[in-house]
């Protein structure tokens, strides 16, 4: 099913004869600065299929040089890390051109805080996707230690879309897991959310 929608949607983008398809893929696995049973084990598994439709099986085609991949569940690559993320994104913001395509993957944990600013917010909360890095939650800046904010995404995101980017992004994570796997009570499930009370619990441990 993901291929099949993966299939229509870039089947669907017109691109110049010109331009270049690029791609950003990050899979988070293994959080350090949590309990184990919080790590992920799908992550890096998604992001090595998806790299492997764009460049082999997509409408559109990809080269694997404009294909980049952040995961810690895979040798070879480097760790999804808040600072490696946006070291790629500085990398891909300088490299696109207008009218290239950039499809980004964000596969991992993800789960909300207190908004920084309380005012963009309707729910008072943001949107976190959570690097393998992240540490917990920070009284001193009120916010989970190097989270991606979703006010940042969107900031990453119109640094491409100003040099005329196309961009589509996917995010595999928050409550998904549960709507695709077993059912709750499994020993096996790891869901791709966490719940505020774990930065209470990492913070005491």
């Amino acid at each position: 099913m993901r291929g099949l929608i993966l299939a229509a949607g870039l089947a669907l983008t017109s691109l110049p004869v010109w331009a270049e398809n690029h791609a950003l893929l990050i899979g988070a696995n293994r959080y350090q600065n949590l309990e184990e049973r919080w790590w992920l084990k799908g992550p890096a598994n998604d992001v090595a299929l998806v790299a492997g439709y764009l460049t082999t099986s997509a409408p559109v085609p990809f080269d694997a040089a404009n294909v980049t991949i952040l995961t810690d569940g895979d040798a070879g690559h480097t760790a999804p890390t808040l600072a490696a993320i946006r070291s790629a994104f500085a990398d891909l913001t300088a490299q696109v051109q207008p009218g290239d395509f950039v499809y980004l993957h964000f596969s991992g944990h993800g789960t909300q805080a207190p908004a920084l600013d309380p005012a963009s917010e309707l729910d008072g909360l943001d949107e976190l996707f959570l690097p393998v890095d992240i540490g917990p939650w920070s009284d001193g800046v009120g916010a989970v230690e190097n989270a991606l904010v979703d006010d940042e995404i969107g900031t990453l995101i119109d640094g491409l879309r100003a040099n005329g980017a196309n961009v589509w992004a996917v995010f595999d994570s928050c409550h998904s897991g549960t709507a695709t796997r077993s059912l709750d009570g499994t020993a096996d499930v790891r869901t791709r959310q966490l719940p505020p009370q774990v930065w209470d619990r990492s913070r005491r441990g």
